[in-house]
């Protein structure tokens, strides 16, 4: 719920400001492999450059080496930045916010659209785009508008949640294809009527802050 009502107190400013919109997606791809540390630090550096640059004038070259020399030294956080930028610069019609067109595109049925969409953005691949709109949905109350097959575009897997699945017997087995540890974590919360995005946010806060105290305890 903490984390949660963190995002949703901002809900309002992330959907009507389209670099509010940014941040916030900025504030789930950076998040890939690596130490969080690590990419809270590049995070942070690239916003500190986008608060200052002049996008009417938008040049990806300057860009790269504004970032550059902010210290976003990973080659891939800026390529993946820019990308981003490119992908949000021609939402027609939505004034380059991301997330208004999420919730659009939610409401319409087509949640794919945009899985694929951020799918096919360098380093963002399914569990941050999963991550991105797993929050989205959230935030603001979408759920009601997915069908039974489209959770499995809300449903970030990672080692935490992985983790999890297996210590409370929804897998059998640590060595499963993510994408069927995704379905088999899906079955089982509708079946027993448990929202699969709570559940998944709440098996990564067990998995990443206190594991084996918690599991233990269950």
């Amino acid at each position: 719920e903490e984390i949660i009502n963190k995002q949703i107190a901002n809900k309002n400013k992330i959907k009507n400001d389209w670099y509010e919109a940014l941040k916030f997606l900025f504030g789930k791809v950076f998040y890939r492999g690596r130490r969080d540390e690590l990419s809270e630090k590049f995070e942070k550096r690239t916003i500190e450059v986008l608060d200052n640059f002049d996008f009417e004038n938008f040049n990806e070259k300057l860009l790269d080496d504004k970032l550059k020399s902010n210290k976003v030294n990973n080659h891939k956080d800026r390529k993946m930045v820019l990308e981003v930028l490119d992908f949000v610069f021609l939402l027609n019609g939505y004034d380059k916010n991301i997330v208004k067109y999420t919730i659009d595109k939610i409401k319409k049925g087509n949640i794919k659209d945009v899985f694929d969409e951020l799918n096919k953005i360098y380093c963002v691949g399914d569990k941050l785009s999963s991550f991105y709109l797993r929050d989205v949905i959230m935030i603001y109350q979408l759920e009601k508008y997915l069908k039974k097959e489209d959770f499995k575009y809300c449903q970030p897997v990672d080692t935490w949640v992985e983790r999890v699945a297996f210590k409370i017997g929804i897998i059998n087995s640590e060595k499963m294809k993510r994408e069927d540890i995704k379905f088999a974590i899906i079955k089982e919360c509708l079946d027993k009527k448990v929202c699969p995005l709570l559940f998944n946010t709440g098996a990564w806060i067990v998995g990443a802050k206190s594991f084996d105290l918690l599991i233990d305890k269950l």
